[in-house]
């Protein structure tokens, strides 16, 4: 439909619209409006009517609601979670229980343990993260250090994790079965696993807090909250509501209402005090670092993640893309190297304009897949797309993915990303693996050939 040319106007002024307003600090909705009305313009000359523009923003918007769904969530699950006592509770009973050398590889460890289980990075981050980033703060652990760490370990099961629905939309976009694309993912995850440990490891060997104490760790906020071994409920609610693979969105709602029920029997909070602090946020004059962010600070980002799907759902509808992936693959390599290092490179440039995680991985898979096919295993593009398309847009400022964990976080991407090896490893690990891979006698296993045929003729 787009000529390359028109594809590149349109991704370069995305891009720029994009990358200008985070250094100006104003709404990203404003940046992407640059890229999003250049898009609709090529796409009406091109004879798109208005109605079926309209009819594909509709469907990319639609896949963008459990997202926003999970955005407001966060919104109103941290501030309930702060005034009910239950985030003050566990930093005060994590500081009596966890040493403080190795707190950041500690955090690593635990955020991928319970990211493998959840399968979940929202829910991982939220429950266990918030907690520890507290945590860190009063053993004065740089904030982009632990929250470099937890990002890393919540990657660990969003990318790892069977129970993960950015695993298995990998699976699906490249046609493999869930145990045969486990196997061939796991040298490279080892891999970057290996650089993640090493790296906190030394991080903590090297810290300041490697020196502390627990007996010099007080309890900060008993004083000021009624504590009762019942304010760990709204965490384990949502943790026992995603082993028991509910939607995310219902379990963040009953963690919140369980939340607001212990609030208003042991803190006494009134209703009006309620909905002050789940719009507005938790503020405190005595303890500065339990203020959080409430709903109202989620409505930008809810309307980018909503222009983000109308604009993804333009792109996927009228099969913009795939007349130009043919060229991005080449003709002539029969080297897996070149192919992964160009595939790598497709995925960043898509992570660089969806703004989410679902379309790298969807395009880059369902795409790719014909013309990879034609000379290597469709294993090795779910690795490559594993460890590409699943992972990069974590490390984009303006990417949904990245907006969550800075959100929950409360620190940018940019902060953070240098402190979070899982990110940038892997990619870098897939890329060795590619370059001393060989080539089998066989293109194709027989467990490799599942559902060929949907992909193929798509």
């Amino acid at each position: 439909m787009l000529t390359g040319k028109q594809l590149a106007i349109v991704v370069a002024t995305t891009v720029a619209g994009l990358t200008a307003a985070y250094m100006l600090q104003i709404p990203l909705v404003c940046g992407f409006i640059l890229g999003f009305f250049p898009l609709i313009r090529l796409c009406l000359n091109a004879g798109v009517t208005w109605k079926t523009l309209f009819s594909n923003m509709k469907a990319g918007f639609s896949h963008t609601k459990e997202v926003i769904w999970i955005l407001a969530m966060v919104g109103i699950a941290i501030p309930a979670w702060t005034a009910s006592g239950t985030i003050p509770y566990m930093i005060d009973t994590g500081l009596s229980i966890i040493h403080p050398g190795y707190f950041v590889t500690f955090s690593f460890v635990l955020s991928a343990v319970i990211s493998m289980l959840l399968g979940t990075s929202t829910g991982t981050l939220s429950s266990v993260g918030i907690p520890l980033i507290g945590i860190g703060m009063l053993l004065n652990i740089p904030l982009p250090v632990i929250t470099g760490a937890l990002v890393s370990g919540i990657f660990v099961g969003d990318h790892t994790s069977p129970f993960s629905s950015a695993y298995q939309l990998v699976a699906a976009s490249t046609g493999m079965k869930l145990k045969p694309q486990f196997r061939v993912m796991l040298p490279t995850t080892l891999g970057a696993l290996a650089v993640s440990a090493v790296f906190f490891l030394l991080m903590d060997m090297n810290g300041s807090w490697h020196t502390q104490h627990t007996a010099a760790l007080q309890p900060q906020f008993k004083d000021s909250f009624h504590y009762s071994a019942w304010f760990i409920l709204p965490v384990l609610v949502l943790l026992g509501a995603m082993l028991l693979r509910q939607k995310t969105k219902v379990s963040f709602l009953l963690s919140v209402s369980s939340a607001i029920v212990l609030g208003c029997v042991t803190q006494h909070i009134g209703i009006g005090q309620w909905m002050d602090y789940l719009w507005s946020g938790y503020h405190s004059p005595a303890f500065a670092s339990l203020h959080t962010k409430g709903l109202s600070n989620m409505v930008e980002l809810i309307l980018l993640i909503a222009l983000a799907g109308a604009f993804n759902g333009i792109l996927e509808e009228n099969r913009i893309l795939q007349p130009h992936i043919k060229k991005l693959l080449g003709t002539n390599s029969v080297s897996l190297f070149p192919a992964t290092l160009r595939t790598v490179l497709f995925a960043l440039c898509l992570s660089l304009v969806a703004c989410t995680q679902t379309l790298p991985i969807m395009m880059t898979g369902r795409s790719l897949l014909p013309f990879w096919e034609e000379r290597f295993p469709r294993s090795q593009l779910a690795r490559v797309v594993a460890d590409s398309s699943l992972i990069l847009p974590g490390l984009v400022p303006w990417n949904m993915l990245a907006i969550l964990c800075g959100t929950i976080s409360g620190v940018s991407v940019e902060r953070y990303v240098p402190y979070a090896p899982f990110l940038w490893a892997l990619p870098l690990c897939t890329l060795v693996w590619s370059l001393r891979w060989k080539k089998p006698s066989s293109l194709a296993k027989p467990q490799d050939a599942h559902h060929s045929a949907p992909f193929l003729n798509q």
